[in-house]
């Protein structure tokens, strides 16, 4: 009986250390060349080539040309001035009669009186007073007025203004406006940038009133 025990655990020793010879001897050789050779065999060569990007597509050289602007041609409004230039005055310079008293007492010349009326100058005068009237030496036209235009409204301004002994305007007044409320403010702002050469009265400058006409009108009127 202790003789098969024996012989049962020796067959089991020995098939224990086989298998562990197995294990760890033989098969990881197997492994290792088995995996080995299936690596070469599953190598796959591989070329790598050079690839240029696409060229862009050509640009056209003719270009569109913008659409062009009409040119709208608007009506170009007129501005007249008409200055109301009163007749010049017959000015009969007629000397005043001396007086001659002749002394017989004096054994030579004359005793001459002085002239009895000295002329004076008033501080301004109307246009038939003067010797020369008033002349512009910078004049711009008045604006016309962006509703009146494009309602095609014309219209006349009568203006009256003191042009000083400086030539400068000052004290200006419309008389009559045709329409009224339309074209009195671009009248009255164009001339009081006026200048002028004064008025004179015996060649002496003075004030003068001076009173014109603005017209305006459309174009085509």
């Amino acid at each position: 009986m202790a003789f098969k025990t024996c012989k049962i655990y020796f067959n089991a020793t020995m098939s224990a250390l086989l298998v562990n010879f197995f294990l760890f001897a033989v098969l990881p050789n197997l492994v290792e060349n088995k995996f080995a050779k299936n690596d070469l065999e599953s190598l796959v060569p591989i070329s790598f080539e050079r690839l240029n990007p696409p060229e862009p597509p050509p640009i056209s050289e003719t270009k569109k040309k913008p659409p062009e602007k009409k040119i709208i041609k608007d009506h170009i409004p007129t501005v007249k001035m008409q200055q109301i230039m009163p007749r010049q005055p017959n000015l009969n310079m007629e000397a005043s009669p001396l007086d001659f008293e002749i002394n017989l007492k004096l054994t030579g010349g004359l005793k001459v009186a002085k002239p009895q009326n000295q002329f004076k100058f008033k501080g301004s005068y109307a246009q038939k007073e003067v010797d020369q009237m008033p002349v512009p030496v910078f004049k711009i036209k008045p604006l016309y007025p962006y509703r009146a235009r494009r309602l095609n409204i014309a219209g006349k301004v009568d203006v009256k203004f003191l042009v000083d002994a400086k030539g400068l305007v000052s004290k200006i007044s419309i008389i009559k406006a045709t329409p009224s409320g339309i074209f009195e403010d671009s009248v009255l702002k164009a001339i009081a940038t006026w200048k002028f050469f004064p008025g004179k009265v015996r060649n002496q400058q003075v004030s003068t009133w001076v009173i014109t006409s603005i017209e305006f009108k459309p174009e085509g009127i």
